[in-house]
């Protein structure tokens, strides 16, 4: 390559920095440090390679799937898309690598990159990182509602286990024994049901508690009459006198004294 073809490259794509400075906010858009960089991205982005193919600079354009005037979404999502010159391009596709600043799994990240590499091949030979740069804006918007579902599903799916993982452990120290999800599962069914069982007594318990306090009839009776023989016997006892006794012996006396003088005799004195 001549010394005016290298030039030419040069100037090409320090244009096209001056307009993706002006096009994009300086949150959006930087001129990275490559003394910074992770070793495997720097080597991707084939810095401080002494072949012929090897890049000057990098850069990171940031893209969100949300327009400016649109509210973002429940989950966002944001897409860091660091790029690098090979000394030839754009008569080559830029060197690409695409990082999740939030919200993006690896399998995504690995999907837009085989994306942006396709979009790159078709437009060889122009300035292309806004093209690539609105590409990876419209693949985040196709696929936004799919990942925010997916991660929805993750996070829902965690808590359940954390919520499980922690109703075991409770079981586990109440009971002193290792306890598995299923015997915990055998166990919390048979208390419920003792629970319930125990619930639907409970009304028939007090009730017969109540009856055996209260006395049936023939109790009732029974005690009523022993009362009023226990009464009667008392108040014989306290009509009895020993004096009657002392009346019925002098009586007697008169009575024998009477018939000794009339001459009959009792069969006592025979």
């Amino acid at each position: 390559m001549s010394g005016d073809d290298h030039q030419q490259y040069l100037d090409d794509q320090s244009d096209e920095i001056e307009a993706l400075q002006a096009i994009f906010m300086d949150e959006q858009f930087q001129i990275l440090d490559v003394d910074t960089l992770e070793t495997t991205t720097a080597q991707r982005l084939k810095l401080h390679n002494a072949a012929d193919d090897a890049a000057a600079a990098a850069y990171r354009i940031t893209v969100v799937p949300e327009e400016p005037d649109e509210e973002p979404p429940e989950i966002p999502q944001r897409l860091g898309l660091l790029f690098a010159y090979p000394p030839t391009y754009p008569d080559v596709p830029p060197l690409i690598v695409c990082q999740s600043e939030q919200g993006i799994s690896k399998t995504d990240l690995a999907n837009i990159e085989t994306h942006l590499h396709d979009e790159a091949l078709a437009n060889v030979g122009m300035a292309m990182m806004f093209t690539l740069a609105n590409a990876a804006k419209d693949w985040l918007r196709e696929h936004a509602n799919l990942d925010v579902g997916e991660m929805e599903d993750e996070a829902a799916r965690k808590k359940k286990e954390l919520a499980e993982e922690e109703r075991l452990a409770k079981a586990r120290r109440a009971a002193g024994i290792e306890v598995t999800k299923e015997t915990f599962e055998d166990w919390h069914t048979r208390f419920e049901a003792e629970r319930a069982l125990a619930k639907a007594l409970a009304p028939d318990a007090a009730e017969r508690a109540e009856r055996a306090k209260r006395m049936t009839g023939r109790t009732y009776f029974e005690k009523r009459r022993g009362e009023a023989v226990e009464a009667e016997l008392e108040d014989d006892e306290e009509d009895f006198d020993l004096d009657d006794l002392d009346d019925e012996d002098d009586l007697l006396d008169d009575l024998e004294a009477l018939v000794e003088e009339e001459g009959v005799s009792t069969p006592a004195s025979s």
